[in-house]
């Protein structure tokens, strides 16, 4: 299959390696794991990869409100978001769960279109679905979303934690949210927050890609200061060949700002705005103080 199907390179060392590639272009992607296993790193690093090595626009989209630690996190791997978005090159919106599929599909049509987003996140997507109790709507939702960015022409990643509360989504039919999301999505990676067999601090498995023949064997993965690394059988890390940035380091930009419509927020660079804390903009320290401070001035809800 290698060659014949365009490909959407990830740029996480090593896991591309597993898929001929990357992720299909234009598909929807699932992945599942539970907390501290690496799957925000992994949504932002394919955002910020998309940007700074691929010339692709992205977009993350949030149904929790604390967005402010994954990007505090992001500080850590030298992933500057507050530039990127005052590009406009990537933008983060925060959905209120029982925003209506109707309002959703609406406000990224708009933004999609407008940021030329060709990569979009959603973390986690399983909150789409809280309101619903029937098996149908939970469908019928998901796939409505999913087919919006197919034909939008957008990569896709679904993040979804199931390995806790899973009983406690299960609807009347005995399906999990989660087990509707696995038989839609093309692929599904399952994240673990422990390791295999010794190699690495985490593991990833690729269950399924469509259109793909990937490796399927569990596979050792650690997070370091570059991000997700998938490594090798003996824990090596596989550096990846002919990848250059597209992007060149730049002095500390004011940090974007946040508007509002009654469902959502996306991220623009309006004037100052002050209440609530959803998305803060990001104050890069001096080299010799470890941790990012982040200000929540310019935050709104």
């Amino acid at each position: 299959m290698k060659g014949i199907i365009d490909r959407c390179p990830t740029g996480v060392v090593g896991f591309d390696r597993l898929c001929e590639g990357g992720f299909v272009r234009n598909s929807d992607n699932l992945i599942v794991g539970g907390p501290g296993s690496g799957k925000s790193t992994f949504l932002l690093q394919f955002l910020w990869n998309g940007v700074t090595l691929f010339g692709e626009n992205g977009l993350y989209c949030s149904f929790e409100p604390d967005i402010v630690d994954t990007l505090n996190d992001s500080m850590m791997h030298g992933w500057d978001f507050s530039r990127l978005s005052e590009e406009g090159k990537i933008k983060f919106m925060r959905f209120a769960p029982q925003t209506s599929i109707e309002e959703l599909k609406k406000e990224l049509t708009r933004v999609i279109s407008k940021y030329n987003v060709r990569r979009i996140c959603f973390d986690p997507v399983s909150v789409l679905a809280l309101n619903l109790n029937e098996q149908g709507k939970i469908r019928q939702t998901i796939f409505d979303l999913s087919s919006l960015m197919k034909r939008l022409k957008v990569t896709t990643i679904f993040a979804d934690e199931s390995m806790g509360d899973e009983m406690s989504l299960m609807g009347e039919s005995g399906w999990t949210k989660t087990d509707i999301l696995k038989f839609l999505s093309d692929s599904v990676s399952i994240f673990y927050e422990s390791p295999i067999a010794g190699v690495g601090d985490r593991a990833v498995r690729i269950t399924k890609m469509r259109r793909t023949a990937h490796k399927r064997e569990v596979v050792g993965m650690k997070i370091s200061d570059n991000g997700v690394e998938v490594l090798g059988q003996m824990g090596e890390v596989h550096e990846e060949k002919n990848i250059k940035s597209n992007i060149i380091p730049a002095p500390v930009i004011p940090s974007p700002k946040v508007a509002v419509n009654p469902k959502t927020e996306e991220s623009v660079a309006p004037p100052q705005v002050t209440t609530k804390p959803v998305y803060t903009n990001v104050v890069v320290p001096p080299k010799n103080i470890s941790k990012t401070v982040f200000s929540s001035s310019n935050v709104v809800t």
